[in-house]
C-alpha cells in the first residue's frame, strides 16, 4: 500500500514531536495524530501510541484451512508470546517492541475476573456509545513475510456492534492494511468479519458464529508482501472462516500487529473484552 502524501506528512510532524512515540490509526481510517488531539473533521478518527516500555495498568460450520501447521497455532513454537501471568503488560510493552494506543474513553488493565490460561488475561474497555471513535489496543512490531497472528478472545456478554475492530495487520505502525471486526446486527449474533483498508469489506460475515461466555481462538496466516501472492486467512478455532484471497498485503515484510478493541459503536456500554495467551509464529502461508 502506498502511503498518500498526508499521511507521509503527518508521519513526519510525529516524529519530530517525539521520537520515543509512534503514532497509528487502529480503527476504520488512516491519518495518524497524537495523543489527546482530535481528529480531522470528517475522518473516522485516530490516536496515539504512549511510549513504548511502560508496563500499562494493571461453533458450527466454516472450512478447515489445510496447512503445515494445523490447527489454532499448532507446530511452530512462537516467536513471540503473551501469557499475563507477570500481572502487567510487560510482555507486551516491556522490551521497546510494543506499541499500546488508547483514545477517547479506552482502558487497557490486567484481569484475574476471566483468563483462558492461568490466573490473568488483558481487559480491553471501551464506552463507544456517542459515535466517536474510542479504541483500547495492544501491538508488537516486527519484520515477518510470512507467519501466524493469534489470540483468545472472551465476551462476557452478548454485544451489538459495528465495525468493531478486535485484531489488526498493519504495514508497520503508520501504514494501515487489513482489520478483523466482530460484526453484529441488531438481533442478530456475532460474526467476523474482514476490512482491508483502501478498499474496504472484502469479505461477508463469517458463516461461524462468535460465541459468547467462552474462550474463543483468532489467528490470522499473513503472507506480506507487494507481490501478488499475498494473502491474509482467518482462522476461528482452527476453522477457515474469512480469506482476502492472493493479492499485493503490504509493501514490505514490515508487520504491526494489533489486539484489543476499537469502535464507534459497541453496547452495552462500557463492553470490557478479555484477551489472552496472544503470539505470533513465523510459519509458511498457504
Amino acid at each position: 500500500m502506498t502511503r498518500s502524501p498526508a499521511l507521509a506528512a503527518a508521519a513526519a510532524v510525529a516524529i519530530a514531536a517525539a521520537s520515543c512515540e509512534r503514532n497509528v490509526a487502529v480503527g476504520h481510517e488512516d491519518a495518524p495524530v497524537t495523543v489527546g488531539a482530535q481528529p480531522p473533521v470528517g475522518e473516522a478518527g485516530a490516536g496515539g501510541v504512549e511510549p513504548e516500555g511502560d508496563a500499562g495498568e494493571g461453533g458450527q460450520g466454516g472450512a478447515r484451512l489445510v496447512g503445515d501447521a494445523g490447527m489454532a497455532g499448532e507446530g511452530t513454537s512462537p516467536s513471540w508470546s503473551a501469557d499475563h501471568e507477570t500481572g502487567t503488560l510487560d510482555q507486551w510493552l516491556g522490551d521497546g517492541a510494543g506499541l499500546r494506543y488508547l483514545e477517547g474513553s479506552g482502558t487497557l488493565a490486567i484481569s484475574s475476573e476471566h483468563a483462558h490460561s492461568g490466573q490473568y488475561a488483558f481487559v480491553a474497555s471501551i464506552t463507544a456509545d456517542d459515535g466517536a471513535q474510542h479504541q483500547a489496543v495492544l501491538g508488537r512490531d516486527l519484520i515477518q513475510s510470512e507467519g501466524r497472528y493469534g489470540a483468545w478472545y472472551y465476551l462476557p456478554v452478548a454485544p451489538r456492534a459495528d465495525y468493531w475492530v478486535i485484531m489488526k495487520l498493519s504495514n508497520g505502525p503508520l501504514v494501515d492494511r487489513f482489520d478483523i471486526d466482530i460484526e453484529v446486527p441488531a438481533g442478530g449474533q456475532p460474526h467476523l468479519r474482514l476490512y482491508e483498508h483502501d478498499d474496504g469489506w472484502i469479505s461477508e460475515p463469517s458463516s461461524l458464529v462468535f460465541p459468547t461466555r467462552q474462550w474463543v481462538h483468532v489467528e490470522a496466516l499473513y503472507r506480506s508482501t507487494a507481490q501478488d501472492n499475498g494473502r491474509l486467512v482467518v482462522l476461528q478455532d482452527g476453522q477457515q472462516v474469512l480469506d482476502s484471497g492472493p493479492r499485493p498485503t503490504a509493501s514490505d515484510a514490515h508487520v504491526t500487529f494489533f489486539c484489543g478493541s476499537s469502535s464507534r459503536y459497541v453496547s452495552p456500554a462500557p463492553y470490557r473484552l478479555f484477551i489472552d495467551d496472544a503470539s505470533v509464529r513465523e510459519d509458511r502461508v498457504p
